[in-house]
């Protein structure tokens, strides 16, 4: 391996892009909805999109922030993810993408008056349940004793937001 990058990287970049090209996904679209139905009049500024992009973009950077930080923890309880059977990582995973769902999602919301902490976990929880098993079986896949070259990591790291991104944006879930 020339470039070798431990599970605990491996995680933080992973945890980096699913706390922000999802979120981003959503707040995009659902930003995009509030300007195309003309919904956003009663706002403090001309159309209120100020306002909205400047929440989203805060609660974006929070998303992205804590998913990293969260991320390199969970990475760092997962060592060497070929030590576990498969039915304990896989089942492992689940459970450390609710961990990661409700901290990051919870984080991101709070910024949003507090009270955007409940729906940023339920926003959070589809996105981790999806994104967390299959970047770990993929990451299990490629790594060696713990270790994944950097050339295998970023198809994953970004490949599984993005595609996750992907399906928050299709026109056939509205």
């Amino acid at each position: 391996m020339r470039n070798p990058l431990n599970a605990e990287e491996a995680f933080a970049w992973f945890g980096t892009f699913l706390g922000l090209f999802p979120p981003f996904a959503l707040f995009g679209r659902v930003l995009g909805v509030a300007l195309r139905e003309g919904t956003s009049r009663n706002l403090p500024t001309a159309d209120g999109a100020l306002y909205w992009m400047l929440l989203f973009l805060a609660m974006n950077a929070v998303c992205c922030l804590v998913g990293r930080k969260f991320g390199a923890l969970l990475g760092r309880r997962v060592g060497d993810p070929r030590a576990w059977s498969w039915p304990v990582y896989v089942f492992s995973t689940l459970v450390m993408a609710a961990a990661w769902a409700v901290v990051t999602g919870a984080a991101g919301g709070a910024v949003a008056f507090v009270v955007g902490a409940f729906f940023g976990v339920i926003c959070a929880v589809p996105v981790a349940l999806l994104g967390f098993p299959a970047f770990a079986v993929l990451h299990r896949l490629l790594s060696h004793g713990g270790m994944i070259e950097e050339h295998d990591l970023w198809p994953l790291a970004f490949g599984v937001p993005l595609t996750i991104a992907a399906l928050i944006m299709s026109p056939c879930i509205y």
